[in-house]
């Protein structure tokens, strides 16, 4: 129950963000943002799970641990995603969301549509992919979300560095990342959530 009034609270924020938006010029928008594409994808290669190793928090999101992506290809070329995680902690079941994804023609497999309620859905890009499809960086079109994603869910020291010197690179302002638990050993560690 209370996932779900966190979510209805986080779609009402989401919206009210939407409503502002659409006020500025879709040429000022562009220029604020630091979410740019990357190369294309390899889509069918990208399918799969992936670990929140950080993201920028989302209201009720602070409170998940081994928190994961995980995409499937359809028939139609649509893509289930799914994001899952344990509140609280990592004994506790898996919860999460469902959402249909559907990629944008034309930007190399790179910006989604993904559809959160009908009729409601938020552009969601692949601004990086490492050459093995290790690592990814994902961000919202308006820059204010951002996800650091990884095939196993530990990441080292020196590539989390790195991955945040390639988003500062980017344009990215990292104030607002935090780390995602991924093993009991990291849940109040500096810098996690």
């Amino acid at each position: 129950m209370h996932k779900s009034i966190a979510c209805i609270a986080s779609l009402a924020i989401f919206l009210a963000g939407c409503a502002h938006d659409q006020a500025v010029p879709p040429q000022a928008q562009a220029s604020q943002s630091a979410c740019v594409a990357g190369p294309p994808l390899d889509l069918e290669r990208y399918m799969g799970r992936w670990y929140v190793i950080a993201d920028t928090p989302f209201l009720s999101e602070s409170d998940y641990v081994g928190s994961y992506d995980e995409w499937t290809l359809r028939s139609d070329g649509s893509i289930d995603d799914k994001y899952l995680g344990r509140r609280h902690g990592f004994d506790q079941p898996a919860t999460g969301s469902q959402f249909v994804a559907k990629v944008m023609s034309g930007t190399g497999n790179t910006k989604w549509r993904v559809g959160l309620i009908w009729p409601f859905e938020v552009v969601v890009v692949t601004a990086y992919v490492d050459p093995d499809y290790r690592y990814t960086i994902r961000c919202m079109a308006d820059g204010n979300m951002l996800w650091v994603l990884a095939r196993e869910p530990v990441m080292d020291n020196a590539t989390y560095a790195g991955m945040l010197a390639r988003l500062a690179t980017m344009g990215f302002n990292t104030d607002r990342l935090r780390r995602v638990p991924q093993t009991a050993g990291q849940i109040g560690q500096p810098g996690f959530q």
